[in-house]
């Protein structure tokens, strides 16, 4: 009987911490329920929650990070897969990888639940110093109202004051045979009526992080990214600004990417059990790093800004925002003084978090882990001058490391230093601005090809697996520097050395093996990168090719091969895109036929023209004559329609520009709008990313 009794008080403790207003089942006679009560645990575990200033919602942790700073005894966590630091000591959340201000941090395990609408409320933490007071009160009015407690009159009539608000006290509020705990008034009036009061909550709740349980079903990290923001910055990471910046960006492509690596992972999974065959391991994940230099260069103590302010009409504000935010930005790195800047302050963070990111994740490179490098926009020039200053320096016998790490800095570079506009005082003084300055600025050694006016003497520390150009226009900005005549001159003398070791007709009988004697069309020139995609979509206008300044000036446009249509294979292209195609080629080809009739009046029209000049030279027409000589410009005459393209820049791929395959509905002026700003979104582009992002992966 005794334990019958035992079993039947156990029953109905439980039934009665287990009551909640959301599920009105019946309850048993006499016996009361709970509101508010979402964790009826006898130990009731903290929910970890931060927010990044004062009139924020306080927001929940992952799960997994407010279970490992339960366990760390006051000790600082890594959380968000090693993205960030908690400090329980101090309540604050560090960023390890971004240029972020602390975010506040604090435990609870009661909340005030204030009610928005009757569908909706907001969570406030009760402070630990109160909850400690409000759930023992709570748990001596569970124990009054069970079987064996002494009812739950006496109860009613306790009240616990709060210390962190002393104007409002908690107490035991019963209505009919529901009880909760209500946050009240220290005064309160006889009548209720009107009076601010709020339910308290035990337990946050049940609740879900977007990307927690992606990434936590991946295995550890072995490749990570770097990613150059572009131009805007200044103006996107404005709180009046309704514009994702980078590091939101980031956010969401982190999601999608390693949402569609376990839905991969698991469908792999269902086949290998439908065919009892061992079951594949989770994939590796990949950590995705902005590099952030806008703020560097911006500050607005600096006399540049102060300047710029100056002069800054004040009519049509929105637009002069668009100038100064953005458009200046360009105008920035096309001064030499303030490319060297941007350079130094993106390799040298490049350098911090190259060796940060190691501490975090000690056992990367063991693991194979890879560095790889994305620059969107401005920040794909960027990228571009920060490996030719890599190849620059390698090339004149920078020294060298071990296969893991192939780059060794010549001098340790002090955390969280990297230069401001401060650094450009004294360079502002000794090199004048403008065609001087630009000028010197193109007299270095072209393989680094930048404006800097002083000499870029810090690399970054790693040789990247694989470099992506988004939205680039690294073509604009090479053609303005004269590239193309030097990739020919490169090429010319890299014909000139393979003409050198084929055998002549007269050498000794029994030659060497064939040689290839077909004429070199691709510049040799390359990066310091094991591959690199010039990635565009067809109808972004800020977007630029690279391959045409590769090949021979004076290839007709016709000739130039076609992007390759970006897919994760390199072969997939959809069905409307390949009609497309057809569709296209048969329009040249109609086009082909009326070509014919005027190559015959063009080759009619040389021909008249040259007889022209030889008349014109045999009467010592000396003015016609330098005229017809400088219209015979020399021209590159040979063909490479066809033929097999390999740019050495591409790395371990031969090609270098990759084009977005177009929707089936595309319009491409109304694309145009959105194009440039749609590269971490797209589904191709991470499918591409996931592809060649794979580091010691079946």
């Amino acid at each position: 009987m005794n334990e019958l009794r035992s079993c039947d008080i156990f029953f109905v403790e439980s039934y009665l911490l287990s009551g909640r207003t959301a599920n009105k089942t019946k309850s048993l006679a006499n016996m009361p329920l709970w509101e508010g009560i979402e964790d009826a645990s006898t130990m009731l575990p903290r929910i970890w929650l931060t927010r990044a200033k004062d009139g924020d919602v306080w927001k929940p942790l992952r799960k997994i990070d407010c279970k490992a700073l339960n366990e760390s005894r006051g000790e600082e966590v890594l959380i968000e897969g090693g993205r960030a630091t908690a400090d329980p000591k101090n309540g604050t959340i560090r960023f390890n990888f971004v240029n972020r201000p602390p975010t506040k941090l604090m435990p609870a395990t009661w909340f005030t639940k204030e009610e928005k609408s009757s569908k909706e409320f907001v969570l406030q933490p009760l402070p630990e110093v109160d909850s400690w007071q409000v759930e023992l009160l709570y748990q001596n009015a569970v124990q009054a109202s069970s079987a064996l407690g002494e009812g739950i009159d006496d109860i009613l009539k306790e009240e616990v004051i709060l210390e962190s608000d002393p104007g409002f006290k908690v107490v035991v509020w019963r209505a009919g045979s529901v009880l909760s705990m209500k946050k009240r008034p220290k005064t309160s009036r006889l009548f209720s009526f009107g009076e601010v009061q709020h339910t308290l909550q035990r337990g946050y709740g049940q609740y879900t992080i977007e990307g927690e349980d992606d990434e936590n079903a991946l295995g550890p990290v072995t490749h990570a990214v770097f990613v150059i923001h572009g131009i805007g910055e200044a103006m996107w990471a404005k709180e009046e600004v309704n514009m994702m910046t980078t590091y939101d960006e980031l956010n969401l492509l982190r999601a999608t990417f390693n949402k569609k690596k376990v839905a991969s992972w698991r469908d792999e999974c269902k086949k290998c059990e439908k065919q009892k065959q061992k079951l594949p391991e989770p994939p590796n994940r990949v950590e995705f790093i902005p590099i952030e230099w806008y703020d560097k260069v911006r500050s607005p103590s600096h006399a540049l800004m102060t300047s710029l302010n100056a002069v800054t009409l004040r009519s049509i504000p929105a637009l002069r925002s668009i100038a100064n935010d953005v458009i200046f930005d360009v105008l920035m790195y096309l001064t030499p003084e303030f490319c060297g800047v941007i350079l130094d302050c993106v390799t040298t963070q490049m350098i911090e978090l190259y060796s940060t990111f190691q501490r975090i994740h000690p056992m990367f490179i063991p693991r194979g882990g890879k560095f790889s490098l994305i620059g969107h926009s401005l920040g794909s020039v960027i990228a571009w001058d920060v490996l030719s200053i890599l190849k620059d320096n390698i090339e004149k016998g920078a020294p060298q490391g071990s296969a893991e790490d192939p780059i060794v800095l010549d001098a340790p570079v002090s955390p969280h230093r990297a230069p401001s506009l401060t650094s450009l005082d004294k360079g502002v003084a000794d090199n004048s601005i403008g065609y001087k300055a630009y000028a010197k600025g193109q007299k270095q050694t072209w393989n680094m090809g930048t404006l800097s006016s002083k000499k870029m003497t810090r690399t970054i520390p790693f040789i990247p697996e694989i470099t992506v150009f988004l939205g680039s226009p690294v073509g604009l900005f090479l053609t303005l520097r004269g590239a193309h005549s030097v990739f020919d001159e490169m090429r010319a003398v890299a014909e000139a050395e393979r003409a050198s070791l084929i055998p002549c007709d007269n050498d000794e009988a029994d030659p060497p093996p064939v040689f290839n004697v077909t004429p070199i069309i691709c510049s040799p020139f390359s990066l310091p990168t094991k591959a690199l995609y010039n990635i565009f979509h067809p109808s972004d206008p800020v977007a630029y090719r690279i391959e045409p300044l590769l090949l021979p000036e004076g290839v007709a446009t016709q000739e130039l091969p076609p992007p390759i249509f970006l897919s994760p294979d390199g072969k997939s292209v959809r069905l409307h895109v390949k009609a497309r195609q057809v569709g296209d080629q048969l329009f040249r080809n109609l086009g082909s036929i009326s070509n014919m009739f005027d190559k015959s009046i063009e080759h009619a029209a040389a021909a008249a023209a040259a007889a022209d000049a030889e008349a014109a030279r045999k009467l010592g027409n000396t003015e016609a004559s330098k005229g017809d000589t400088k219209a015979q410009r020399p021209i590159f005459e040979g063909c490479i329609k066809d033929r097999e393209m390999s740019f050495k820049l591409g790395g371990k791929t031969h090609r270098v520009d990759f084009q977005i395959q177009p929707g089936v509905i595309d319009n491409e002026y109304l694309s145009a709008v959105t194009a440039h700003s749609s590269y971490f979104c797209n589904d191709d582009v991470i499918d591409f990313l996931i592809v060649n992002t794979r580091t010691n992966e079946a």
